[in-house]
């Protein structure tokens, strides 16, 4: 893959047997900066040397259930890059209704 240059987000990366972890490895060995994020302490001790193996230029805090954690990300994001070619959701959980229901009525 070659996507050298290409500035590329990863949200997610739980361990290095995520499907986040394979999408970021790749992206590193095409070329792309990569910035990670951590949601927590226990996260962090987890992605902060993921991070470096990847040569990854940005790991920070973010929390998606707190507006004012993403808007922080994301500032950090656009100063260190400028722009986000690439963006890697891997979040993954989802209330027991929710699952019953359409996933257009999944709630945030």
């Amino acid at each position: 893959m070659n996507v050298k240059g290409l500035n590329a987000v990863v949200i997610g990366i739980a361990n290095e047997r995520s499907l986040a972890y394979s999408i970021a490895k790749s992206l590193s060995e095409g070329g792309a900066n990569l910035a990670l994020n951590y949601l927590n302490e226990k996260l962090e001790s987890r992605v902060r040397p993921i991070g470096e193996e990847l040569g990854a230029k940005l790991v920070e805090h973010l929390d998606v259930n707190d507006e004012a954690s993403i808007t922080s990300f994301f500032e950090k994001v656009k100063s260190q890059f400028g722009k986000v070619d690439i963006l890697i959701h891997s979040i993954a959980f989802a209330n027991r209704e929710d699952l019953e229901g359409r996933f257009i009525d999944t709630s945030r």
